[in-house]
């Protein structure tokens, strides 16, 4: 029964402790998007200034210094082995376009991956075609 209880107790930790890595707040920038079609190829490039501000209740998108759109956040899925560096985040969110208050439903995946970090953007108005965000540099606030 004791090493039951150990057993709950350090998966519990160790839960707590991994949400926890996902609710600091922090900003990612980006200046490399891919653009993939449902099919998972590359269909275009961009560089443009984007800068993803996350804090426990949700996401400020900015473009070249303009908000383009928020998102609230609904659910977190996190799964860090080593924050920003190994692992994932999976938000679920609502999208809203500040000047016409459109939404849609949809997910942000953060994954680090031997050392770089990258965002997957996936909408439901986006149809199967996703943005794949290379994050140049991240700061915790």
């Amino acid at each position: 029964m004791k090493k039951f209880l150990s057993l709950v107790l350090v998966l519990t930790l160790a839960a707590t402790a991994g949400f926890a890595q996902c609710d600091k707040p922090v900003v990612y920038h980006s200046d490399k998007q891919d653009r993939i079609s449902p099919d998972g190829e590359v269909v275009g490039s961009k560089t443009d200034a984007i800068h993803l501000a996350f804090t426990k209740e949700g996401v400020s998108v900015e473009v070249n210094e303009k908000v383009e759109a928020t998102a609230t956040i609904k659910e977190v899925d996190c799964q860090w082995k080593q924050l920003y560096k190994e692992g994932k985040a999976i938000y679920k969110v609502t999208f809203q376009k500040p000047e016409t208050g459109e939404t849609s439903e949809g997910s942000l995946t953060i994954e680090g991956k031997d050392g770089q970090l990258t965002i997957l953007v996936e909408m439901a108005r986006m149809e199967g075609k996703k943005i794949k965000l290379y994050v140049s540099k991240y700061e915790e606030k």
